[in-house]
């Protein structure tokens, strides 16, 4: 979602929150995903800054085990979207689904097309392995 502009909380405790989810379709339309490679550089600069860094570190200490990037998978990144938080965004994942069916499709194109540029750019930045986690798609 950061990368797309929408805030994401982390309160302890009460697991991820987006504080203003997207209300409809209108709001799909609006994410634009026509550069997602700038996005990402843009947006999520401190995650590609810190890869190196880890890498770098794990040298130094001699451990040889891999960096793993991960990303969550569309599904999850759309219900937390459209949800708000852990509590809703199943709810309110199932609802739009239903009432939006187009929108749904739109959103999930463009938060696929946002995952894989982030997860080449982790790899460019010294990732060994990448794993996505798909928590609301079974």
């Amino acid at each position: 979602p950061e990368a797309l502009d929408i805030q994401v909380e982390m309160p302890g405790g009460k697991g991820i929150m987006v504080t203003n989810p997207l209300q409809g379709p209108a709001d799909v339309e609006k994410l634009d995903t026509s550069n997602p490679a700038q996005l990402v550089k843009d947006r999520l600069p401190h995650v590609l800054a810190a890869l190196p860094e880890i890498k770098a570190s794990l040298k130094k200490e001699n451990r040889d085990v891999p960096l793993i990037g991960f990303s969550a998978a569309p599904f999850t990144l759309m219900f937390y979207m459209v949800g708000g938080n852990t509590r809703y965004n199943e709810t309110m994942g199932e609802q739009w689904f239903e009432k939006y069916p187009e929108a749904c499709d739109l959103l999930l194109s463009k938060l696929s097309d946002v995952i894989v540029e982030y997860m080449s750019q982790q790899v460019e930045q010294g990732a060994d392995l990448l794993q996505v986690f798909e928590a609301m798609g079974s």
